[in-house]
């Protein structure tokens, strides 16, 4: 368990950051009036979610491995976090969509209705379970991508 404390540390982290989003987007409208943005306001949220991944794996290099650490150690503490911050993600999203926002699938569906997709496709989309599901895999994928990139630029080898 001391092996992986940094990446638990910051997929808590991350997984707060991403819960306070998500009351930001309630909180400035883009879960009722605003929905038909909200999609591209949530893309902002990368940016804080690649600085704790830089930050996660800065700190493995330089409290763990002792500041040196290879591509495929940076790599692979990137895709541990990654599996974390999936782990943690279904109690997160239960948390945002039935504490923070409840009417937010309603609001999209009925938005998205609106502009002529049909109601049930959009009902198999919006819901709790797709939400967990698309939450898991996105940031999976995000993640080990992420973590390829950043593993590159702070991969540092010993004098």
């Amino acid at each position: 368990m001391k092996k992986f404390e940094i990446e638990l540390k910051w997929a808590t982290a991350f997984t707060a950051i991403s819960i306070a989003w998500v009351y930001l987007e309630k909180y400035f409208g883009y879960h009722d009036e605003f929905v038909s943005k909200q999609a591209l306001f949530s893309l902002f949220l990368i940016i804080p979610q690649a600085l704790i991944y830089i930050v996660s794996i800065r700190q493995k290099r330089e409290r763990y491995y002792n500041g040196t650490i290879t591509w495929q150690k940076a790599f692979l503490s990137g895709v541990v976090l990654s599996a974390v911050i999936a782990g943690l993600s279904p109690a997160a999203i239960y948390l945002m969509v039935e504490i923070i926002s409840p009417a937010f699938f309603s609001n999209i569906v009925e938005y998205r209705a609106a502009e002529g997709v049909p109601r049930e496709g959009l009902e198999q989309i919006y819901n709790l379970n797709s939400y967990i599901t698309q939450a898991i895999f996105n940031n999976l994928a995000t993640g080990v991508f992420l973590s390829a990139i950043i593993a590159l630029v702070l991969k540092k080898k010993e004098k």
